[in-house]
């Protein structure tokens, strides 16, 4: 627990005892666990946060379908020299269409 052994723990303890006390021990046990929950509850309650923030889940998704999408047989039939290329092969320009009054 904590990387911690059987007698570190055991020492803790001892040392818990006669600091505090045997009336006080227990109350003590009892406000140390609430404190771990409350860190623990910050925590998930943080994560939920983040997860919906991110929306990882569906992007996830979305990925998953994009990935599906894609057509490989295209993607092998291209060279690599048709993708070093196509930046350089000429745009076709929309011509604008005139309204004659």
């Amino acid at each position: 627990m904590f990387g911690m052994g059987f007698m570190e723990i055991f020492l803790v303890l001892i040392v818990a005892v006669i600091a505090l006390g045997p009336e006080k021990l227990p109350t003590a046990a009892v406000d140390i666990a609430k404190f771990f929950k409350k860190i623990k509850g910050g925590i998930d309650d943080a994560k939920s946060t983040l997860d919906n923030e991110l929306n990882i889940s569906g992007l996830k998704d979305e990925a998953d379908k994009i990935k599906a999408s894609v057509n490989i047989d295209r993607l092998g039939s291209l060279d690599l020299d048709d993708i070093l290329h196509d930046d350089d092969k000429p745009k076709k320009k929309k011509k604008k269409k005139v309204d004659e009054v």
